[in-house]
């Protein structure tokens, strides 16, 4: 019932705005889960949000680099609705493994990923390079390391749609195939 509220408040804003251009488009943050709605859950569930959580908190450092940069304003928009976004999003995820008495990370080995192919994460030295990209290039390298990024959030998300088994993280999955899908089209159009 909650989330149906919300729903339709965040419909009543959007209404009231009124026409004209709505710019960049991500999807809305979830609402925060204070405690999963069902304890079902498996190995696929886990290892989906052993994987979502770092890859999210890489994406989050990845959107920061924007906000010191000097960037077109709709690039630099979205950059901020994504940190929105995946801010929600770790905040539920780190509270279901949690609520399930699983630890928050299975570890930086990488043979942990050998079962599902591979770690999809981020480097840490792509986003140093990235932090290092002069103003002139900053933009174009932004935009191609996030398109990798939210690439690997959707090959993470099929994993869960294909295998999970808890409704609340299969959910997350589905909209977080969505969203990153539309936001890579999106990305790819700043490219031009």
């Amino acid at each position: 019932m909650r989330r149906l509220a919300t729903l339709l408040a965040g419909l009543l804003v959007l209404t009231a705005c009124g026409g004209g251009d709505p710019g960049p488009q991500a999807a809305p943050p979830p609402t925060a889960s204070t405690a999963a709605e069902t304890a079902e859950f498996n190995d696929t569930d886990v290892m989906f949000l052993h994987m979502a959580v770092p890859h999210h908190r890489a994406g989050l450092e990845i959107v920061r680099l924007a906000e010191e940069r000097d960037i077109r304003p709709d690039v630099k928009t979205l950059a901020s609705a994504i940190k929105v976004t995946q801010l929600s999003e770790v905040d539920s995820m780190t509270q279901w493994l949690a609520d399930w008495g699983q630890p928050e990370s299975a570890g930086d080995t990488p043979e942990l990923h050998a079962g599902h192919g591979g770690d999809h994460s981020t480097s840490p030295e792509a986003i140093a390079e990235l932090a290092a990209t002069p103003a002139a290039d900053f933009e174009t390298a932004f935009l191609n390391l996030l398109i990798g990024h939210q690439h690997n959030a959707v090959e993470i998300a099929k994993l869960e749609r294909e295998g999970g088994a808890n409704p609340q993280a299969k959910e997350l999955a589905n909209r977080i195939f969505e969203s990153r899908t539309a936001q890579i089209a999106q990305l790819l159009g700043y490219l031009g």
